[in-house]
């Protein structure tokens, strides 16, 4: 979330909400657990259509320069959705 926080202020993305769901599959590899995939489902509310491409841009720029996410062996899974709402004035 922080990461994609920076790179949406300096892109000049207007959104209404971010949020980020994440799932871990846990396996026995070589008779130890570990967490082999995590599926990550970040979504941001924008209110304008035309953000849409931007935001795309954002996030996948937030995923490719995650500190957690490049620190980590899992092979991460990214699913993310972009949803625009108008909201009521």
């Amino acid at each position: 979330m922080t990461t994609f926080l920076a790179i949406a202020e300096n892109s000049k993305l207007e959104f209404q909400s971010f949020q980020s769901k994440a799932i871990g599959k846990l396996e026995m590899i070589e008779d130890k657990l570990m967490i082999s995939t995590i599926t990550l489902m970040p979504t941001v509310q924008i209110a304008d259509e035309l953000q849409k491409e931007r935001a795309e841009k954002v996030l996948h720029k937030a995923a490719a320069a995650c500190l957690i996410t490049n620190s980590i062996k899992s092979k991460i899974i990214f699913l993310p959705e972009i949803i625009v709402a108008i909201m009521a004035e």
